[in-house]
């Protein structure tokens, strides 16, 4: 790398970590984290938390009831969402939730690429017997959030970076790779740094474009890199670019999977998928 490049992704890094029109989020989620990591902690204390904010809360509910849990009877409470789900989902929801409006700001067809990679991540997890599907799901949901930071923050260089994608038939990441020597998936890394995020989410929203390279949380990776794909070639959202990135093999071999597992796969996604209009229409 040159010294021009580093400069660029130490400036970016240090852009990232400015960013003020997030004021809410890292709060929020820096309460419920310390919350979390006391083990005398219940549930009730981290709802009454994020209770404390009436349209947070809303969205949140709404989402945990939403296709993609597919739970059998209605989450009406943040604590009982917090029992059902785990601390850790229910976080991944509120931070989520948290960013809502800006994700549909920032890119047409982003929120609906995020959530249906969120569905396809679930999917390939429960295809797989994961116990940390949820978990899996939530990683997916937010696997995307350097390109909002991106948009919202870097408009010139979001600028080049379509003209590029257009002009050279390339992927977006690759596009953002010439333009900045850098991609969303390094941005969505400092902010998951700055916002303290646990590794099962940091580390995808990193690596899902190179899961071969992931070393914490190498499998969950390489699920959100599969699922990633596998929402592109369904044509669900749009993350950018009208192209379907290949699947790693590397990440393919990792998870055991093999060909007759894509076709159940897709008939766990398109149920969920076609049950997420709720989230897709309005977002209120």
């Amino acid at each position: 790398m040159t010294t021009t490049g580093l400069n660029d992704r130490v400036a970016a890094k240090r852009e990232v970590r400015r960013i003020k029109n997030l004021p809410t989020v890292p709060g929020i989620v820096a309460k419920i984290s310390r919350l979390v990591e006391n083990p005398e902690t219940s549930a009730a204390e981290v709802g009454r938390l994020i209770t404390q904010d009436q349209v947070l809360s809303a969205k949140v509910l709404r989402m945990a009831n939403s296709a993609f849990f597919g739970m059998s009877r209605k989450i009406s409470s943040i604590a009982q969402a917090l029992m059902i789900l785990g601390f850790d989902v229910v976080k991944g929801l509120v931070l989520t939730s948290s960013v809502f409006d800006m994700i549909q700001k920032s890119m047409a067809g982003l929120w609906e690429h995020s959530i249906g990679c969120a569905a396809a991540s679930g999917a390939v997890a429960t295809a797989l017997g994961r116990d940390d599907a949820e978990e899996i799901l939530v990683a997916g949901l937010l696997h995307d959030l350097g390109k909002v930071v991106l948009a919202l923050n870097m408009p010139e260089e979001m600028d080049l970076i379509k003209s590029k994608v257009e002009s050279d038939n390339v992927l977006f990441y690759e596009a953002e790779t010439a333009v900045m020597d850098f991609h969303h998936g390094e941005i969505g890394q400092w902010l998951a740094e700055h916002w303290n995020l646990p590794e099962s989410l940091a580390e995808p929203m990193r690596l899902h474009h190179n899961p071969e390279r992931a070393m914490v949380q190498p499998e969950c990776t390489a699920i959100v890199h599969i699922a990633d794909s596998i929402i592109r070639g369904w044509g669900f959202g749009y993350a950018g670019d009208p192209w379907v990135p290949p699947i790693s093999p590397a990440a393919w071999e990792m998870l055991k999977l093999k060909g007759k597992d894509l076709p159940e796969i897709l008939n766990i996604l398109e149920p969920k998928l076609a049950n997420l209009s709720e989230l897709t229409q309005s977002g209120s």
